[in-house]
């Protein structure tokens, strides 16, 4: 969703600065045009000079810089770019944002900034929890900014805490997410989602297991797209190629029974599960702990059927609840996973082929899906970017709540 798009990146003073250059890049590399403007407390940690030949354009620091000569910089890039992501955001900026003052070119080009604006907070955790800067991001947040969370670990200034910001490559991801959603971002303020994504491993014995090739990775998009909608998210996560994302709510499993474990445990708490784990439809017999001696003479596996978790779920469905199944096929997706809807009581099905074509699918950023329903049973199967099928996801969960 990046392609052809064009970025802001706004860098202030905070030592995360540094992290811009590889922002810059990423956004790049997933086809976006990128720009830059910069605090003159940033430019003390990290030169223009790096920035202007990462995205060769000129670095914005000075908004009345040129001004006598005609041009206004600062209004020029509000009405270039597509999005407009300050990243690293410092406490100070952030307050400039809240109050609408114009302290630097950052804040001022983002007062005459109409379109989305994602703000990635980095500053020490004392900062980050002061009832100043937590009245500011809550200002923000209900004036439609997308405030991004912050990262827990080792800060700048040797404590350990909150408040390290994310990672580029996450940052990148809510951008995306965010143009997705094409400036109408649903609020989902006080709803609580529930998901399940990766992949199960079900040991054999201590040593080998039986598992499958999901990554995870359109899992973690829909959580991040909820997020985004301002829901509360759990993701209980199996195993994935993909880190969880920051600011969410995350329990880590293994097996289809400790799938089964927290999913029943949080259905009734939850406003919408969405079953996107990839989770064994058969588990072994008989496990040891040990490593079994002469497997190469065994002639026969003994396996047993595994929870059908979204089968249980959907039988003790709570009303008003939405469940949202997932079907991967190969022959007749649309007719299988519509059955696959009615059978397991479920609002929605996404159905998907990602062995259909090469470079989607399992661990790409694309797959060919649709999103079926009972009154939507005629969709058909596209080629889609796992992030626009969260947003569009999103979407369809939160019409049936508006009606």
């Amino acid at each position: 969703m990046l392609q052809e798009k064009r970025i802001l990146v706004g860098v202030t003073g905070s030592i995360a600065a540094y992290k811009a250059c590889d922002l810059v890049q990423r956004l790049k590399e997933k086809g976006a045009a990128v720009r830059v403007v910069m605090t003159h407390s940033a430019t003390r940690i990290i030169h223009p000079n790096a920035l202007a030949a990462l995205t060769g354009s000129a670095v914005i620091q000075d908004a009345w810089e040129d001004v006598g000569h005609g041009a206004m910089p600062h209004i020029e890039m509000a009405r270039w770019t597509d999005a407009f992501v300050i990243a690293p955001c410092t406490a100070h900026t952030l307050a400039e944002l809240s109050m609408g003052l114009t302290g630097s070119a950052v804040s001022m080009t983002a007062l005459a900034y109409q379109g989305p604006l994602i703000v990635a907070p980095a500053m020490n955790t004392v900062m980050l929890e002061s009832a100043p800067v937590q009245e500011h991001l809550q200002r923000l947040t209900e004036g439609g900014v997308s405030v991004l969370s912050t990262a827990s670990g080792d800060l700048a200034c040797g404590e350990v805490g909150e408040g390290k910001l994310i990672t580029p490559e996450e940052i990148t991801s809510y951008v995306d997410l965010v143009l997705g959603f094409a400036r109408k971002i649903p609020n989902l303020s006080g709803k609580k989602v529930l998901i399940s994504g990766g992949h199960t491993e079900e040991p054999l014995d201590g040593v080998r297991f039986l598992s499958n090739r999901s990554s995870g990775k359109t899992a973690i998009a829909i959580a991040r797209a909820f997020r985004v909608a301002g829901a509360q998210v759990h993701l209980v996560l199996g195993i994935a190629d993909e880190v969880p994302p920051d600011g969410i709510k995350v329990t880590r499993v293994q097996t289809s029974r400790e799938f089964q474990d927290v999913l029943k445990k949080n259905q009734k708490v939850s406003d919408a599960i969405i079953m996107a784990a990839a989770i064994a439809d058969f588990i072994p017999g008989e496990t040891g702990n040990g490593k079994w001696k002469d497997s190469r003479a065994m002639k026969n596996l003994e396996l047993q059927p595994a929870p059908n978790i979204l089968s249980e779920l959907g039988e003790s469905k709570p009303k008003g609840q939405i469940l949202v199944g997932f079907a991967l096929e190969t022959d007749s997706p649309v007719e299988n996973a519509l059955d696959k809807l009615k059978k397991r009581n479920c609002d929605f099905v996404v159905v998907n082929t990602p062995l259909s074509q090469p470079g989607q699918g399992f661990g790409a950023d694309a797959v060919k899906a649709a999103i079926l329903s009972a009154k939507s049973s005629n969709a058909k199967l596209k080629n889609t970017e796992k992030n626009q099928l969260a947003v569009d996801l999103v979407r369809s969960i939160a019409e049936v709540w508006k009606s």
